[in-house]
């Protein structure tokens, strides 16, 4: 007789294969990786991660969900816990942005690059990228704050990311040599800060 699972057990099973899921879609593609597949990776039987997901998509939210909620804590604490100026707390906030994707390449590469019907939603997953978005718009409200029309802060603000996302990209492909990502921040601090 099998024994019941408690609600750890069932949360600790769920994290390990979101974990192996995460690995698996960045590197294959999550189009590339069935259930079946998730389940070998784990040990498992092929029906075992049915009890948690009803598919692949959900299992797919479910990482990006979580990817994006760390990554909205980090910059969140980050900006919060940084001392100086407007210009140097969104700039701490830069550098946790790029230690995020650098350090978290897998995850980095989901929540950007892999787009689910639900991120524009009221569901957990578009509530969290929601939260991530909102994290990425303190340089916009800093340049609002010091006068410049919301319009063109906001697009100040998608250029910046923008920059930024891609040289933590091309930083992930190694197109770009390490460090290159800071020096590209370095230097749209440098050229925003005045």
């Amino acid at each position: 007789m099998s024994r019941i699972l408690s609600h750890e057990d069932l949360t600790r099973f769920q994290s390990q294969l979101c974990d192996v899921a995460e690995v698996m879609f960045a590197e294959r593609g999550a189009e590339n990786v069935s259930m079946r597949q998730i389940a070998a990776a784990l040990g498992v039987s092929p029906m075992t991660p049915y009890r948690y997901f009803a598919n692949r998509e959900e299992i797919l939210a479910a990482v990006r969900i979580r990817g994006f909620e760390r990554f909205a804590g980090e910059l969140e604490q980050t900006y919060a816990s940084a001392e100086g100026t407007q210009h140097e707390r969104v700039m701490a906030a830069g550098r946790a942005y790029i230690a995020f994707g650098l350090g978290n390449a897998h995850t980095y590469r989901l929540m950007f690059e892999q787009g689910q019907s639900d991120d524009e939603s009221d569901s957990p997953l578009g509530r969290a990228v929601a939260r991530a978005r909102a994290t990425l718009s303190v340089y916009g409200d800093s340049l609002i704050a010091r006068g410049m029309p919301q319009a063109e802060a906001r697009a100040m603000e998608t250029l910046i990311w923008s920059t930024l996302h891609g040289a933590v990209s091309l930083e992930l492909a190694a197109t770009l040599p390490p460090g290159s990502a800071y020096a590209v921040l370095d230097m749209l601090g440098r050229t925003a800060g005045h």
